[in-house]
Formats: structure tokens, C-alpha cells, sequence
């Protein structure tokens, strides 16, 4: 008897979710916001320019160049695949078809600034605002709004002010969240609930930045700590938003340590190098990307040119942002973000209320469903993660 009582507090929460959520609603539309790490081809549409992406060697291990900047797909493509929706194409292309999302996404983006031939998030999200009348309101409510951008704010930043004190280094960052946050309370604003952000890379690491810097033998120092202290900020900003905005959900990928880890230990992750990219010129591949100059097996890099991922690498963040543990990504990975209520809130502090009177004392059950508890521990698993990230940066 004993045990069949423990049993049934035990699935007791299940079944009160059960009872308030009959049906699963997975989400069936992704829109993309970037910069050349997601862009699935706006660059060619908008610049007048020759856009090396439209170009071989990009695109050559699918056979054609897209616009992406790897040589085959990108992460955005395989997330759709593993949601069951079509690619999300570029929102330039204007006879695409746009049903299950779009690509605002777009190289050399910034968030802060005015880059030429190119869109800040700023005039990303507005153009998603000017579009978002081609879905319902429940679509965009139940959709994934996936981000990746600041590289190029952090990357000009170090570019232009090699010496910053800690203080303008902190300020720098400020900027920038302040400004993500006015895009994010935006995309909220028309319908938003589901975020999903890849953190920034340790940017000292890039091919291009190495090489730039004149010692390929070290990540160099600025831009890996600017990503940093913009990671931190970042998670920061996503806790505080959860318990600001009603109904804000969010899914926090450390793509920082991912790269770390395949820069140190690329065998162990199935590349040759972490450190050469695939096609360019210069000690390490880092400048200069063309068919002349490309690698024969792409797949055993980590980077297809000086900023940008191979296809093998994006295919390993996209399964690590679709299915990993909180060790990787909290405090949902997006296919738990994808089938998350809109109302999970309202069905937790029902089942805290259930819970709380048919036992006074708090269980370890209701310990797993404390939304207060969490939040903390997911913030503050991930801001230790991001302080050990010092030890990397050389």
C-alpha cells in the first residue's frame, strides 16, 4: 500500500499536466535571426556586390552554392528538418514560399551600428513586424524565434579599440544587450513566447581572427573575452525576461564551449583540425576563401572559411540545440521548447497549489516542478560555465 501511495505522488504532476494539456501542440514555424553563421542566402538578394557564397567552393558537398556560408548546410536547415517542416527560406527571396517561417538572417549583420549591404537585428525584426501578418497570431505564438548575432559588433569593437579598459569593455556589452533586448520585447510584443539563442563562439579562435593577429598558435585574448562577457549578459537578460514577460520561454545554447571543445580536442569530435579552416589562404586558411583554394574533405574541419562553419559542424549544433542536456543547453533544448504550453506557468502553480495540500512539507517531486528554483540553478549552472570560459581565453 505503501508503495503504490508513493507512486501516486509520484505521477501525480504528470497527471495534473495530462488533465490541463490533453493534446501536444508542436510547433510548426521557425523564423531566423543573425548574421552570416544563419544566413540561408538574404546576402545575394541584397547586395550589388558579387556575394562569394553564391558561389562554389561554398556549397559544394550538396553540389551547388545557396548563399550559405559553409559548404553545405547550415544550422537553421537542420533544425527544420528535425522539427518535420521544410527549409525556412531567406525572407529576400520573394516568391519563396514562407508557410512554415522565414530567414531574416543575413551576413556581416550587426546588432548595434549601421553595416552597408547588409541588416541590422534592428531591421530584421522590422521586417519581420512588416511581415507577420503571413501567419496567425497563433502561429507566432507557438513558433521558435531563433537567434545568433553579435560576432561582428564584438569582432569591429576589438578590431577598433585593441586596449579597452574593463570598464569600456563592460559598457561595449551593455550596448549591445540593451539593444537585443528592445528587438527581443518586440518579436515578444507581436506574439513571441519561444526563444532560442546560440551563445557567441570564442571569436579569438576564428581562423580569420588568428590569422589577422599574426600568431595562429593562440586564440587571441579580446574578442574571446568580449563573446564572454557578452555570453553572460545574455543569460542574464533571458532569466530576467522570463520573469518579466508572461509566457516567455527560452532555450540558451553554449555554443561557446562547443567550439572551445572542438578547437582543443578536434579528433575527439571527429575533425582533423580545429585550427585550419577548409578553403582560403594565409598560415591557417583564414582570408580569401575560393575554388582554388579549397580542402578536399571539408568534413574534417571544424571551419569551412575564416568565420564560418562546415556543414559537419553545423549538423553537430544542430543536434547538440535540438536534443542535449542542460549541461549543453537550458533550460530547455528546442524540442523540448517546441512542445512546451504556452501556459506552462498557469499548469505549474496549479500543480505546486495540488501538491503543497496533500503534502505540507515539500517533496523532491515538487522540488522538480519549483519554477523559482529552476531558474536559479539553470542561471547559476550557466554563469559558472561561462567564468570557467577565462581559463580558455589565452
Amino acid at each position: 500500500m505503501a508503495i503504490l501511495k508513493s507512486h501516486f505522488f509520484s505521477l501525480f504532476p504528470l497527471l495534473l499536466l495530462l488533465l490541463h494539456f490533453p493534446t501536444v501542440s508542436f510547433a510548426q514555424t521557425l523564423f531566423v535571426f543573425g548574421d552570416g553563421l544563419y544566413d540561408a542566402g538574404n546576402k545575394q538578394f541584397l547586395s550589388q556586390n558579387r556575394v562569394d557564397a553564391s558561389f562554389p567552393p561554398y556549397g559544394v558537398t550538396v553540389g551547388q552554392a545557396t548563399g550559405r556560408w559553409s559548404d553545405g548546410s547550415i544550422v537553421p536547415d537542420y533544425l527544420a528538418n528535425f522539427m518535420g517542416i521544410p527549409r525556412i527560406s531567406p525572407i529576400l527571396q520573394t516568391t519563396a514560399d514562407f508557410s512554415h517561417g522565414a530567414n531574416f538572417a543575413i551576413a556581416d549583420a550587426s546588432v548595434l551600428g549601421s553595416p552597408q549591404e547588409t541588416m541590422t537585428l534592428s531591421q530584421q525584426v522590422s521586417k519581420f513586424l512588416e511581415n507577420k501578418n503571413k501567419w496567425t497570431n497563433q502561429t507566432r505564438s507557438e513558433a521558435i524565434y531563433l537567434f545568433y548575432i553579435g560576432s561582428d559588433d564584438y569582432l569591429n569593437y576589438a578590431k577598433n579599440n585593441p586596449s579597452p579598459s574593463d570598464g569600456q569593455k563592460q559598457a561595449f556589452v551593455d550596448q549591445v544587450i540593451t539593444a537585443l533586448k528592445a528587438e527581443i520585447k518586440l518579436v515578444y510584443g507581436s506574439g513571441g513566447r519561444k526563444f532560442a539563442f546560440q551563445n557567441l563562439a570564442p571569436l579569438g579562435c576564428l581562423p580569420a581572427v588568428k590569422q589577422a593577429s599574426g600568431n595562429v598558435q593562440e586564440c587571441v585574448k579580446l574578442p574571446s573575452e568580449m563573446a564572454a562577457l557578452h555570453n553572460k549578459k545574455l543569460l542574464q537578460l533571458l532569466v530576467e525576461l522570463s520573469r518579466e514577460l508572461n509566457g516567455f520561454q527560452y532555450s540558451f545554447y553554449d555554443f561557446f564551449s562547443s567550439i572551445q571543445n572542438r578547437v582543443i580536442k578536434s579528433k575527439t569530435y571527429t575533425f582533423e583540425t580545429g585550427i585550419a579552416a577548409c578553403c582560403g589562404t594565409g598560415s591557417i586558411n583564414g582570408s580569401d576563401c575560393s575554388a582554388k583554394n579549397v580542402c578536399a574533405k571539408p568534413e574534417e574541419y571544424i571551419f569551412f572559411d575564416g568565420k564560418h562553419l562546415t556543414q559537419e559542424a553545423n549538423l553537430q549544433v544542430g543536434h547538440l540545440m535540438w536534443g542535449a542536456d542542460p549541461e549543453v543547453i537550458g533550460p530547455n533544448n528546442i524540442r523540448e521548447l517546441m512542445v512546451l504550453p504556452l501556459d506552462i506557468t498557469v499548469i505549474l502553480a496549479d500543480i505546486h497549489k495540488a501538491m503543497a495540500a496533500m503534502r505540507p512539507r515539500q517533496s523532491k517531486i515538487e522540488s522538480l516542478y519549483d519554477i523559482k528554483k529552476m531558474e536559479s540553478e539553470m542561471e547559476n549552472h550557466w554563469l559558472y560555465q561561462v567564468d570557467k570560459a577565462s581559463s580558455f581565453v589565452i
